[in-house]
């Protein structure tokens, strides 16, 4: 006879499959129950990046490499607010920039884009707040080809939130991108 310990381990394993299951056949990629590991060009990302990682993993979310996003857009890196997984698109940024400093570069602005807007995901969740309140200063001095970037983004971008709202919430991605501290603190302050 197999004892009740056994029975609802096999239960809930049965349980895990069957949804992970249900998940692939609604387009959704398979769950998986082992421990998510980094991708291994985390590794090679400056300190502070890496840090950045290490912090978006504390509060619980993880990084999905070359996600099917990537293929379907004209996207570096994606990130559904609420969700727990950031999409970071390397094959897209190798393709973009074969330099490997260059590559680096694009990758760990990516990150940080990505991480801050899961900092904004959790600020709203938190305040209703959707933005981090970044000086207006500080974007409205941002580069002229960032602020095309930026109107580039807002062209792909599927939300409801106010045009004003859009480029207020990309500006603050955009202008973080080369500071991965105050994401973290960002991170630390919104995200429990």
């Amino acid at each position: 006879m197999i004892s009740s310990k056994i029975m609802v381990a096999l239960f809930a394993a049965g349980l895990g499959f069957g949804y992970s299951i249900e998940r692939a056949e609604q387009g959704a990629p398979l769950v998986s129950f082992a421990l998510r590991r980094d991708p291994a060009w985390v590794r090679d990302l400056d300190p502070a990046y890496q840090d950045l990682v290490t912090a978006m993993k504390k509060k619980g979310f993880t990084i999905d490499e070359n996600a099917t996003i990537c293929k379907q857009q004209d996207v570096v890196g994606y990130y559904t607010w609420g969700q727990p997984t950031v999409k970071i698109c390397t094959d897209r940024i190798a393709k973009l920039n074969g330099d490997p400093s260059a590559f680096r570069l694009l990758l760990q602005q990516t990150v940080a884009h990505e991480a801050a807007h899961v900092a904004q995901g959790c600020r709203l969740r938190r305040s209703g707040k959707r933005t981090l309140e970044l000086a207006a200063s500080r974007l409205y001095g941002l580069p002229s080809s960032v602020r095309a970037d930026i109107q580039k983004a807002l062209a792909s971008n599927r939300t409801n939130h106010p045009r004003s709202v859009q480029w207020r919430i990309e500006a603050e991605a955009m202008a973080l991108e080369d500071t991965p501290d105050q994401v973290i603190a960002a991170l630390q302050r919104f995200c429990r």
